[in-house]
């Protein structure tokens, strides 16, 4: 049996959409896939031919991320991975993403990322668990914000589909450059998300949209009248402040929601959201999982750590070990990063290392999300230079977590 690797062509596309619905378990009908094609590049996928028969997918969106400090770096986002059950362990899922790498590499973009749906998967391909994602279930009855930070009437009111067409995209680019991890969304994208939103889905009502003119928040309802004791839940989507104020003020107005005895949300509230203290009942909002979420593979070490911002002014030499993707000849390469908070520089250098790491332990650490001296008691971080990690803990930090609500 031969495999072959190649980019699809606009005619492969219901085969492609066939593949990625038989391997992820889901279904496309014909309305869905004309709001997904826009935003694919089919020359960044690769698809695995049996024959004439798409037996494997794998491909990347051009998304541009958001680092700390600020500034933003491209990155290939890995998507629509699977491989036909049929066709397992005959290596087509590493040629795969060894195409899509490659190609990634061709486009100069400095890092890749994904979001796995399975979470033994990508380690060995180089990828290391950068955000978390927490989900939370908040108990709307039994909570409030505390009184002294009750915003003044009028600061939040609903908006229609013109509206929100111009503020919510607008809000989202002033907001997501405060987050490290957040992602950029191209106009096709905004497009193919307002057209998903206006549908109702899994019992939930098309999506209601409230507006601060600092921010919004979108969500779904899915009514429970239960016998004259209603129970609504509101599943909340996004809630993007570029203000503190606005953040108050839209959570403010989501927990007076009427009839409503649950708000869920897997993506809206981050790890170091600042909710769970403006609150009168902390234990109302409570978290139901924390899940891995973005994974990133670094690419082009003197790039990445060249355009973030750092919390002290220091200096180190990372020795970067190849993984089990690498050439087989493939030889430990070292990288000096010195920065701080207004920035930072990097190269390739021969001087001494102060930390010894992988590719997957790098990704882990770059955006803040993961203390290097976590990583270096799970045995994923050598500390060459005494005293390194304690300083490497302060350095790779960042002012806020990283976080999407930008699944791709």
């Amino acid at each position: 049996m031969s495999i072959e690797i190649r980019v699809p062509e606009r005619a492969d596309a219901p085969a492609m959409f066939a593949a990625d619905a038989r391997g992820f378990g889901t279904f496309y009908d014909e309305d869905e896939v004309q709001r997904r094609l826009p935003i694919m590049d089919l020359s960044r996928f690769r698809i695995a031919l049996d024959d004439a028969e798409v037996v494997g997918v794998a491909g990347s969106f051009a998304l541009d991320m958001s680092v700390p400090g600020g500034a933003t770096v491209p990155m290939g986002g890995v998507t629509w991975v699977s491989v036909a059950a049929t066709h397992r362990r005959q290596g087509i899922l590493r040629r795969l993403l060894g195409a899509v790498h490659a190609d990634i590499d061709a486009r100069g973009e400095p890092v890749a990322g994904l979001g796995a749906s399975e979470g033994a998967i990508y380690g060995r391909f180089g990828y290391g668990v950068a955000t978390q994602m927490r989900r939370v279930a908040i108990d709307v009855r039994a909570v409030r914000l505390r009184d002294e930070l009750v915003p003044k009437p009028g600061s939040v009111r609903f908006i229609g589909h013109d509206e929100a067409r111009v503020h919510v995209p607008a809000v989202w680019e002033r907001a997501r450059r405060q987050r490290p991890a957040e992602m950029a969304r191209s106009e096709t994208w905004w497009d193919m998300a307002f057209a998903d939103q206006a549908k109702a889905q899994d019992g939930f009502s098309p999506v209601v949209r409230l507006r601060h003119d600092e921010g919004y928040a979108a969500y779904r309802v899915r009514t429970k009248w239960n016998e004259g004791r209603p129970a609504h839940e509101v599943d909340l989507l996004e809630l993007v402040a570029v203000t503190d104020e606005a953040h108050l003020a839209l959570w403010h107005t989501l927990l007076g929601i009427d009839l409503v005895a649950t708000i869920t949300s897997r993506r809206a509230v981050p790890i170091d959201d600042p909710l769970q203290l403006a609150v009168d009942n902390p234990r109302a909002v409570g978290t139901v999982a924390i899940d891995d979420d973005v994974w990133l593979r670094p690419h082009q070490p003197a790039d990445l750590l060249g355009a973030r911002t750092y919390m002290s002014e220091d200096r180190f030499v990372l020795e970067l070990l190849p993984d089990t993707t690498d050439a087989a000849d493939a030889v430990p390469t070292r990288w000096e990063v010195e920065g701080g908070p207004d920035g930072g520089v990097s190269r390739r250098t021969r001087r001494r290392a102060d930390l010894v790491l992988d590719r997957a332990a790098f990704g882990a650490i770059y955006l803040g999300g993961f203390r290097p001296s976590v990583l270096a008691r799970a045995q994923r971080i050598t500390e060459a230079t005494p005293g390194a990690l304690r300083r490497a803990d302060v350095f790779f930090s960042a002012e806020r977590m990283p976080h999407t609500q930008n699944p791709f």
